[in-house]
């Protein structure tokens, strides 16, 4: 009898077990310990207003504030976290001071990075008297915001390391096109259906609309007061934010851009991939056209931004590292002979390229040569580098790790992934599902993010960059041999020419 009962209670336990995980499966939400051999822990959820993106990965940005950073202090007793000190602070002292001196509160002073140290000293010196010896760490980061676009309309812009929701606003037409967002240190832009929306970037405030004179084609970019916006007939157009009135900027180059642009770390370059061309606008007054780079074949990606330049890959695999420098010259350039139409990832010293087949193939940043003896097989969309791994997503669609070193299988969870952001600003990996939910991992233990791409002040200016040589270079970068405007080599241009390889005369 009890095993007659017992037989007859197995398809209904089997069917609350297919009940129980159906939700979690058809979300494709993610749980610590599907990712934990991995390597990977949660470190914050949300949502992005209760739609998935409008255009997929375009619709999300990571974006490091030049200026803004995040900065505390922790006290630790051993391995015991006592208090962390943010440098955000309000500092009572100096609080007290303005007010015995009768004098203004506003700005509101804050301990800022010195005083929250010297806040953890005062600590370190009372748990001495008492005893105990407490160390001290100290943190400072960009503070990351990630703007994305939902296909509801919801534009939502995230901490990128509290998830916190800074703001939410919203475009009055989501039954038309959305482009972006675009995103700099003071903006937010993009496009819906036949106008522009310029929001402020920490409050989320309209600075502005204003109607389209073309049809947009591609991703937005905030350029200083100027949106940058690819339009029909190979234009980039610079619509003034603040003041829409004034006539547009008119750039020409190249075929349609469908790919949108890509702003240099600097803030100075804007660069986008038209028909065989790498192209280079000069961040100025009135924004120019700066070089062209000569992939010598179709590219269809977008262009991925470095401290030196940008790398972009064409569609047969030509990967080519171009330098900012107005002679259109390149660092290095290989030749992988497959088939790629996705952007690559670029992280610490690698340059990662995913053909359309599922080989992924790394370079090293500085020379174009392989670093991996192989390429790593079965993979369908890289999330990101750690410290020693490469995170993808493999043909299964499940999440596995490489070795950064050599390109290994490290592992394969059974953890399914749905839309991957791929990302070359930090370590941090990015998932989001078809109903907007969107989930932040990182390697155990990483409580900072390693940053990539940042602009020391020697790589900021491009007459001080070199290129080591590279084997996998088929052209020397010093001959301009991709120069489709016959520049002189760099060593024999006069110190300071500013010729314009653009202009005829």
């Amino acid at each position: 009898m009890k095993s007659s009962i017992a037989r007859s209670l197995v398809p209904f336990v089997a069917c609350l077990v297919a009940v129980t995980f159906a939700p979690c499966v058809s979300r494709g939400q993610i749980n610590d310990v599907a990712i934990s051999p991995a390597g990977l822990e949660i470190q914050w959820e949300n949502s992005l207003g209760g739609a998935g993106l409008a255009r997929g990965e375009q619709n999300l940005v990571i974006w490091p504030h030049k200026t803004e950073r995040r900065e505390y202090v922790d006290v630790y007793v051993g391995n015991r976290l006592i208090e962390r000190i943010d440098g955000r602070q309000i500092d009572k002292a100096a609080v007290d001071k303005l007010i015995l001196e009768g004098k203004s509160l506003k700005p509101t002073p804050v301990l800022g990075l010195k005083g929250a140290q010297a806040k953890a000293e005062k600590l370190v010196s009372t748990y001495k008297i008492l005893g105990r010896n407490a160390t001290v760490k100290t943190f400072s980061e960009p503070i990351i915001y990630i703007v994305a676009v939902a296909s509801n309309g919801i534009v939502s812009t995230i901490d990128g390391e509290s998830g916190e929701v800074l703001w939410q606003s919203s475009v009055p037409n989501a039954d038309l096109p959305i482009l972006g967002p675009g995103v700099s240190d003071d903006y937010v832009a993009l496009v819906n259906g036949n106008r522009f929306y310029a929001m402020e970037l920490k409050t989320g405030n309209l600075v502005n609309s204003a109607r389209l004179a073309f049809t947009p084609t591609g991703t937005p970019v905030p350029l200083k007061t100027r949106i940058m916006v690819p339009s029909i007939g190979g234009r980039i157009i610079g619509y003034d934010m603040e003041k829409p009135v004034i006539e547009p900027v008119i750039l020409r180059a190249g075929t349609e851009n469908r790919n949108g642009t890509t702003m240099s770390p600097d803030g100075d370059f804007l660069a986008w991939a038209s028909d065989t061309s790498l192209f280079l606008i000069h961040n100025e007054n009135v924004p120019k056209m700066w070089s062209r780079v000569n992939a010598g074949g179709l590219v269809g990606s977008r262009p991925v931004a470095t401290p030196k330049g940008f790398v972009f890959v064409g569609n047969f695999g030509t990967v080519i590292h171009a330098s900012t420098n107005r002679t259109g010259s390149y660092q290095w350039r290989a030749n992988l002979a497959m088939p790629t139409s996705r952007s690559p990832i670029v992280a610490r010293n690698h340059v990662l390229v995913l053909s359309d087949d599922g080989r992924l193939e790394a370079l090293d940043l500085d020379t174009g040569n392989r670093a991996w003896p192989t390429m790593a097989p079965n993979i369908n969309r890289v999330l990101g580098v750690g410290k020693e791994t490469v995170y993808v997503r493999d043909s299964g669609g499940m999440l596995a790790t490489h070795k950064l070193s050599d390109g290994s299988l490290v592992a394969r969870t059974n953890c399914l992934l749905q839309g991957v952001i791929p990302n070359s600003i930090t370590d941090r990996l990015l998932v989001v599902t078809r109903d907007g939910h969107l989930t932040c991992l990182r390697e155990k233990g990483a409580v900072m993010p390693t940053m990539y791409n940042l602009v020391s002040e020697d790589d900021s200016d491009p007459s001080k960059s070199t290129a080591k040589p590279s084997t996998a270079t088929t052209a020397s970068p010093n001959s301009n041999a991709d120069d489709v405007f016959g520049s002189e080599p760099k060593e024999t241009a006069p110190a300071g020419d500013d010729k314009d390889p653009f202009d005829p005369f």
